[in-house]
């Protein structure tokens, strides 16, 4: 609790500090200071607004990569990577290539996160030949990330509109179309069980009635539900299959900068 205090304090004075000065200096650092505080809070969210405050006129390089960066990773850390992407696009775009690499490793991240692997895997590429001068090792990284990024290991997805039209023509499709078997299984074993409760009513019963309204009605809820449950869990696998892929992409980013 003293610690977070600590940090709430000092981002407070920083504060003070960029509404009591006219130079822009002065008061990118101490923007790029209150971020950091933020970030100590696990407040990324409240970094990313501090540091979108500042103005880029006439900074040094050095400062504006400082800024660009430090914005960039708490964008990534609040999951706004269109945001992370952009600043250090900006870095690529009006600073030169010392900066470009040490930025490269972040905007691999952020790349990977947007579905963005082809220019993620440049990124890569490029860090290793400004930041590896080991002949040996320089080969075994290029190696590993040409595996890594291979078309071949891309995430497949599912279209959920067409695992939604698939179920509406044949219950149960979509959901296998999806990956997921036993949801097929059990859509369809409840369809079964609402025309066999209509067929019960009408032809043993002889509640016809009965059976219609409550057979029927059985079935067209789960089938109405196992078309929509078809195209959730279509988007459901290509999510868990892009979060398993950009995960391993992420360790192997770590175990590189390391």
């Amino acid at each position: 609790m003293a610690q977070e205090n600590k940090f709430e304090w000092a981002a407070l004075e920083y504060e003070r500090i960029c509404y009591s000065t006219f130079d822009n200096r002065i008061r990118t650092i101490a923007l790029n200071h209150k971020a950091n505080c933020q970030l100590s809070l696990y407040n990324p969210a409240a970094a990313k607004k501090t540091m979108l405050r500042i103005s880029y006129f006439g900074l040094s390089d050095s400062l504006v990569f400082t800024s660009r960066q430090k914005s960039a990773y708490a964008s990534y850390l609040d999951k706004d990577f269109e945001q992370a992407s952009s600043q250090l696009f900006l870095v690529d775009q009006f600073l030169n290539e010392e900066y470009q690499a040490e930025a490269a490793l972040l905007y691999a991240l952020a790349l990977n996160e947007l579905r963005e692997w082809d220019k993620a895997k440049e990124k890569m590429l490029f860090w290793v030949s400004k930041n590896v001068d080991k002949q040996q090792t320089r080969d075994s990284l290029l190696f590993e990330i040409e595996c890594a990024y291979n078309d071949d290991n891309f995430p497949k997805y599912r279209d959920p509109e067409r695992a939604s039209l698939w179920s509406t023509f044949i219950p149960g499709s979509g959901q296998l179309y999806s990956g997921y078997f036993w949801d097929a299984v059990f859509s369809v074993s409840m369809l079964s069980t609402g025309l066999g409760l209509a067929a019960i009513g009408i032809f043993v019963v002889k509640y016809y009635v009965a059976g219609i309204v409550i057979g029927y009605g059985l079935f067209q809820r789960f089938y109405m539900a196992g078309v929509k449950r078809a195209e959730y869990l279509a988007g459901k696998k290509n999510y868990l299959n892009e979060r398993k892929y950009n995960t391993q992409l992420r360790e192997l980013i770590l175990k590189i900068e390391d």
